[in-house]
């Protein structure tokens, strides 16, 4: 009578850390798989104890902790358990099986199923889990021994470097986005939409500006109705106004302005009348942050200028937009050529303005891109001059040929995949064509 209520009272005692074991394990679950800004959604959606939850996600490890604690004694309670049962009926030699049987039965009983139903109703589940850790935590004795478990963590591991920034990296933002496209829980639009914001964080002003020898501008001594004729042809709407060169931009104009003056009968004054106070921004700023700063400022065209003060460059509203999703054409653009044009298997025709680094990602290359932003500047650099129509440089297993330039910029060059990859410098002069 007395071994069968012992193992009554064994029974009853294994099933309690049983169902103990489940609730922890799905708590434990949740609340490592809700995100902050997941907790904040159902924050905003006013469900109960979100808002707790949120402040406990501030610090998730502290959150854990009465977690795991509880885990690891129920744990240790059941093991021994079954280790004194199997003991007084088997014997000792039984004890590993029953441990063995008893590991098997927690994995999927006590492990599997609750963290993975907890993980299908996480919403549900991470506020009611958040509430048993500020339980647990609220009893004295086992809050002062977590405290003091905690400071004792922390002070093993003060040497550690530890990160106080985002709970995922980029990589793992583009790999959870490559997974959801592939998955089709995305489009594949809203995929490259998701990489181009990822991508934008690093994004400096120079490799989004319209470079200094494209930009269309005009002196303060030019009239309105120029000015005017000058944007139409270009199918512009603003431009800079410079006083001496191009380095001295005074303003900026728009042509509704200038339309503006015509109709009162000022066509023939000088531009400088309708300028607007100029923007500069140096060519090293991020361009996330210029984006954000033009949010509250009325114009939309900045001037970049460069490390010695000099005009860069310019950038526009349009220009920022356009690296989140794509090229931007209106009916006033003219149609270029494409950036990259395939050829042939390994060859291709590109203009010399493309960004190295969107060229690396379009054909799967490794053209340095350490000293220049465009392929331009990269056969620049390995020529050592300007070069001449035909001119040919070999850099990273790529030969690429100059087909044409205009004034002293290169404007296509002819790619072409070699079959052996030199090893050795970034780039050197080949040959002639």
């Amino acid at each position: 009578m007395e071994s069968g209520v012992s193992v009554l009272v064994a029974a009853i005692v294994s099933l309690v850390l049983i169902a103990l074991l489940i609730g922890l394990a799905a708590a434990e679950s949740a609340l490592n798989g809700m995100s902050r800004s997941r907790a904040e959604a159902l924050e905003e959606d006013d469900v109960p104890g979100a808002a707790q939850l949120v402040v406990d996600l501030a610090d998730r490890r502290r959150a854990l902790a009465p977690i795991l604690a509880m885990s690891l004694g129920a744990q240790l309670t059941l093991g021994a358990t079954v280790a004194v049962v199997v003991d007084q009926h088997f014997g000792g030699g039984w004890i590993p099986v029953g441990l063995l049987v008893m590991v098997c039965v927690m994995f999927v009983v006590t492990e599997s199923v609750p963290k993975t139903w907890a993980m299908r109703n996480i919403d549900r589940v991470a506020p009611t889990a958040a509430r048993v850790s500020r339980g647990i935590r609220a009893i004295p004795p086992v809050g002062w021994l977590l405290a003091l478990l905690g400071w004792l963590g922390t002070f093993l591991l003060r040497n550690t470097s530890r990160s106080s920034g985002a709970v995922a990296s980029e990589e793992e933002i583009v790999a959870i986005t490559d997974a959801a496209v592939a998955a089709e829980v995305l489009d594949e639009d809203e995929g490259e939409i998701i990489q181009s914001v990822v991508d934008f964080g690093d994004t400096v002003v120079r490799e989004v500006m319209v470079p200094r020898p494209d930009v269309l501008a005009a002196s303060s001594e030019t009239t309105v109705e120029a000015a005017i004729e000058m944007l139409v042809d270009r199918g512009h709407s603003r431009m800079p106004i410079f006083n001496h060169d191009i380095d001295d931009v005074r303003g900026i104009v728009h042509i509704k302005d200038l339309f503006a003056r015509v109709q009162r009968g000022r066509g023939s004054h000088f531009v400088s009348i309708a300028q607007r106070p100029p923007v500069f921004v140096p060519e090293t700023k991020r361009a996330a942050d210029l984006l954000r700063e033009l949010k509250g400022v009325p114009t939309s065209l900045v001037v970049v200028i460069d490390e010695y003060g000099g005009m860069a460059g310019i950038v526009t509203m349009e220009d920022l937009i356009e690296e989140f999703i794509g090229e931007i054409v209106d009916e006033f653009d003219a149609v270029e050529a494409p950036l990259l044009e395939p050829l042939r298997v390994g060859e291709w025709r590109v203009h010399g303005r493309i960004p190295i680094d969107e060229f690396n990602e379009l054909i799967d290359a490794d053209l340095p891109d350490d000293d220049w932003d465009t392929l331009g500047g990269l056969i620049f650099d390995g020529l050592g001059r300007v070069p001449e129509i035909g001119e040919t440089v070999r850099t990273s297993g790529f030969d690429l040929t100059v087909e044409a330039i205009e004034g002293r910029r290169i404007t296509r060059v002819r790619v072409v995949r070699v079959t052996a990859p030199e090893p050795t410098s970034d780039a050197e002069m080949a040959h002639h064509d």
